[in-house]
């Protein structure tokens, strides 16, 4: 199993910029999932870390907020909802935190929803701060250039992610219809870079680069 003091002693203790992408599982499913203890050990101190949980993808759904307050009780967890996008203080808000985990849901309303309140601008500001990036499934493949995904319960179609990291993920690959379509979608663009992943397979990308595959559990 990988660990991060292997990912430590390989490629240096001090790493300027993270990304977890995380294809299925984490604290939605469980508790104590490795994934989850993983991007807390990234940047583990004496003091609890402040993580905050965006779930713009499922609407901001409540019941989705209480299983992440109820994962992170031990850090300092707290959760930014739509319209705390548009306050004045959003970037100081969102720059003095550790760690940013993003939910899954729909990825198309939730990228329309950061554009529109300039969100996905506040975002890419605090990674380059060092602020890392984490999420399942819609916050997983959010963080890349490109994204094919359901747009319906009927239709697949593409549209662009926030472009901080190349090509495109497709989580949850294991499905059979998602895999379908990406995989015709990804013959199409070969010169894509793509990354599709089973339920269980999460990838941990450092300055933009990929350096670890991990596994959820």
């Amino acid at each position: 199993m990988i660990t991060i003091s292997l990912i430590l002693e390989r490629f240096g203790a001090y790493m300027e910029r993270h990304i977890i992408a995380i294809s299925g599982g984490g604290f939605s499913e469980m508790e104590g999932a490795f994934i989850d203890q993983y991007i807390l050990k990234i940047k583990r101190k004496a003091s609890p870390l402040r993580i905050a949980f965006v779930a713009t993808a499922s609407n901001d759904a409540q019941s989705y907020i209480g299983k992440f307050y109820n994962a992170f009780k031990c850090e300092h967890p707290s959760h930014l909802a739509i319209p705390d996008f548009e306050l004045a203080t959003i970037q100081e808000v969102v720059n003095s935190l550790d760690i940013i985990y993003v939910g899954g849901g729909n990825t198309k309303y939730m990228l329309d929803v950061w554009r529109k309140t300039g969100f996905d601008e506040v975002l890419k500001k605090a990674y380059e701060q060092g602020v890392i990036l984490t999420g399942i499934s819609a916050g997983a493949m959010c963080w890349f250039e490109h994204c094919y995904t359901e747009i319906s319960e009927s239709e697949y179609g593409y549209f662009e992610g926030l472009g901080i990291l190349k090509g495109a993920l497709c989580p949850h690959h294991n499905d059979s219809t998602r895999k379908k379509y990406f995989d015709k979608w990804s013959l199409k663009n070969s010169t894509t870079p793509t990354y599709p992943l089973e339920d269980h397979e999460n990838l941990h990308f450092v300055n933009e680069q990929c350096i670890a595959k991990l596994e959820t559990y």
